[in-house]
């Protein structure tokens, strides 16, 4: 059973009401609005949520048929008589909450395709999945006008082996008295439970079908074979020998595009890519579970040897590909480009990768010394890399803002790791190039690249001596690290646990470092809390990972801001 958060206005329904009225017309507040309560009305206005949305014009779409659909559908067809006729909906969405099924009628229940914060407001499906556990929602604490008279509970739909929330279940009923908790919030808990044990069933057979078809494929002879389906990889000796990472990662779209659409897959690989890949989908009771790739070399020979990947532009996560594709996208144009993220996210080596092998000045502001002088001698026609921006001096500063305001022109990167409020000249520069800033996203937002960076950042063994591998309890450790340190800190780990290991087999939790292996002391967040760091991360993100301009729309000053973000990082 999980646990969930006392619903913060319950108690006082008929003055919330009162409040949410005179949020909506811009009157001022009474006392007592819970603080929860009131952020989420803030975050609907700001993505411009109408309060009086009605139901959509025309059916939803059909729901793809997808893993988490086809193991939840049985399940719930078997708990939907339970809620009564009339009286309650039960609901399925997706990790976008997209609603994929949805039983029963309740007056005032307006069915909408989609429950994301940005398409209706403040409600518990979306607070469920961000808070990742079970999450109540009553009354006027909803946004939306045609929700006014509904309580809904809602849970969390985690995947049984990684734990990534691959949904939500909701039961909503007309309100309720004396909640919480919801007087249904049992048989929410009791039927996601039945889809993670359906899932987790599924799942192994699901594996032994990629296999099968993976054996298939290969057929015994040496043939580059790639089996995918978005969290495995089987791929052959010969395959490994032909594919670079760029076709590895294009294949992996491919196999986890399949999965959500159930479409013929086509992979396009990129330019220069050596070989080419018939591509197989692979099917478990009509639903596609991967894809096998036979990949074909374009030119007769000795297929060339894959390259080693740098270490910190490994990954394949969705927050990870967009700053680097954004990354990629901007460098085009010869103009400043300024990274920044946590320390040890990778800004240096993608800096790096994005330049190329071009002749690269590197200048390095936490190394001291008169950097003004060295950023007047640069010439502007060379690319420069600027780290640490942070540890500039307030000369350096100045002469950095004059030589981009002369030539704007410039081929500079920049990075940044964010930590004490910056002074006035170097704010001015983060001003200036916040609509060319990438923010790297931290390791632990990014997790389901954690094992893709193992293998690239484990050392290659001595001949005769096997490859460094691990437990599922030691990657489960991994992945639930919070890595202060971020991939910086996972490269020392790694390098330590290669070095002095003097044991065989694969690495066990127990021979980790002691906080990795122990978890977080941070304490948790709350769903509010978890609610509120969203915001204000989306908001970051939004203005370039600009504070002063984040704090102005949140409505905040900009110390309480840096406050904030030093308590949600523990």
């Amino acid at each position: 059973m999980t646990t969930t958060e006392p619903s913060p206005a319950v108690h006082a329904l008929p003055p919330l009401r009162v409040a949410r009225e005179r949020f909506l017309s811009g009157r001022p507040l009474p006392d007592g609005v819970p603080e929860e309560v009131l952020a989420a009305w803030r975050r609907a206005r700001f993505f411009g949520v109408p309060h009086d949305l009605k139901e959509p014009a025309a059916d939803p779409p059909r729901p793809v048929e997808s893993p988490l659909l086809g193991a939840a559908r049985p399940v719930l067809e078997r708990i939907a008589p339970a809620l009564g006729t009339g009286r309650s909906v039960l609901l399925l969405t997706d990790a976008r909450l997209r609603v994929l099924w949805t039983s029963g009628s309740a007056p005032g229940l307006t069915p909408h395709p989609g429950l994301s914060e940005q398409e209706v407001g403040h409600n518990s499906a979306a607070l469920a999945l961000r808070g990742r556990r079970r999450a109540e929602v009553h009354g006027p604490e909803h946004f939306l006008d045609v929700w006014q008279d509904v309580s809904a509970v809602s849970v969390p739909v985690l995947a049984p082996k990684s734990g990534q929330a691959l949904g939500t279940l909701t039961v909503a009923s007309h309100l309720c008295g004396g909640c919480p908790p919801h007087p249904q919030a049992a048989l929410a808990e009791a039927a996601a439970a039945a889809v993670e044990a359906e899932l987790l069933a599924r799942a192994g057979r699901a594996e032994q079908v990629l296999l099968d078809a993976y054996l298939r494929a290969a057929r015994g002879e040496d043939r580059a074979v790639v089996a995918l389906d978005g969290r495995n990889r089987l791929i052959s000796a010969a395959a490994e020998r032909l594919m670079t990472p760029e076709v590895l990662r294009s294949l992996e779209r491919t196999a986890t595009t399949a999965r959500h659409t159930d479409a013929p897959a086509a992979a396009e690989l990129p330019e220069g890519a050596g070989c080419s890949a018939r591509i197989d989908l692979v099917r478990q009771a009509g639903v596609v579970v991967g894809i096998v790739a036979v990949l074909e070399p374009q030119d007769e020979g000795t297929p060339r040897p894959r390259p080693r990947p740098l270490p910190r532009l490994t990954g394949s996560s969705l927050p990870w590909r967009y700053a680097v594709e954004r990354a990629a996208q901007l460098i085009r144009s010869p103009e400043p480009l300024l990274l920044t993220g946590e320390r040890g996210t990778g800004k240096t080596a993608l800096a790096r990768e994005l330049l190329g092998p071009a002749d690269i000045e590197t200048v390095d502001a936490a190394e001291g010394g008169a950097l003004e002088g060295d950023l007047t001698e640069w010439a502007a026609a060379s690319p420069l890399i600027l780290r640490h921006a942070e540890r500039l001096t307030q000369p350096a500063v100045a002469t950095l803002n004059s030589l981009l305001d002369t030539h704007p022109d410039t081929r500079l990167l920049v990075t940044h790791t964010p930590g004490t409020p910056p002074g006035p000249c170097l704010q001015r520069l983060l001003d200036k190039l916040a609509a060319r800033t990438v923010v790297l996203p931290p390791l632990r937002e990014r997790t389901e690249d954690i094992r893709e960076l193992l293998s690239a950042l484990t050392p290659r063994p001595a001949p005769g001596n096997p490859p460094l591998t691990w437990t599922l309890d030691a990657l489960r450790a991994l992945e639930q690290h919070p890595w202060p340190g971020n991939v910086t800190e996972l490269a020392h780990v790694v390098q330590a646990l290669a070095e002095h290991r003097r044991v065989s087999g694969p690495v066990r939790r127990a021979e980790l470092p002691d906080t990795v292996r122990e978890g977080p002391a941070v304490r948790p967040l709350s769903p509010m809390e978890h609610a509120e760091r969203a915001t204000i991360l989306e908001t970051l993100h939004r203005h370039g990972g600009n504070k002063s301009r984040a704090a102005a729309v949140l409505g905040i000053g900009r110390a309480t801001l840096y406050r904030k973000l030093r308590e949600y990082e523990g």
